[in-house]
């Protein structure tokens, strides 16, 4: 029996992440962002700091990473889109829950479900079928790290 026969009955993500493709990272390549590094990163009085000496990815133009935190219910996406200039969006689509991935061609992020919504750094969506824009934050760069406010004082 071949592999595909023994995956029929399968999603097609679940028998390309099972593939070889999949396991050497090509099928899912344009899906993914990386976490932050554990211990690059901490959330004080409604602002996420990363430290870029810490998280050397985010010193690199184009070069998105995550930060989750299931506890606060946080997860988004940071990314230097231009240098000096970074961006920070909710990273669940407003569609279904898929998550979004930074698009370095065109610097907007993209929903990963057959729908593809995309959506501009600023969080407006520019085309797809969903139910709005993302949350976008505010980022700016003191010393050597960036803080994202994720909540605005009243």
């Amino acid at each position: 029996m071949s592999e595909i026969d023994s995956k029929r009955g399968s999603n097609r993500r679940e028998f390309i992440a099972g593939t070889t493709f999949g396991a050497a990272g090509f099928a899912q390549f344009c899906c993914m962002s990386p976490e932050a590094a554990a211990g690059s990163w901490s959330i004080e009085g409604g602002v996420l700091k990363i430290a870029l000496t810490r998280e050397r990815g985010l010193q690199k133009v184009g070069e998105p990473r995550v930060v989750m935190d299931n506890g606060r219910k946080l997860n988004i996406i940071v990314v230097q889109h231009d240098k000096g200039r970074w961006a920070a969006l909710d990273r669940t689509c407003t569609h279904g829950g898929a998550m979004c991935a930074y698009q370095k061609r065109s610097r907007t992020i993209r929903c990963t479900s057959v729908n593809h919504a995309e959506f501009t750094l600023e969080g407006k969506l520019l085309h797809g079928r969903t139910h709005g824009d993302v949350r976008s934050y505010a980022v700016s760069k003191r010393q050597d790290w960036i803080e994202v406010v994720l909540e605005t004082k009243a």
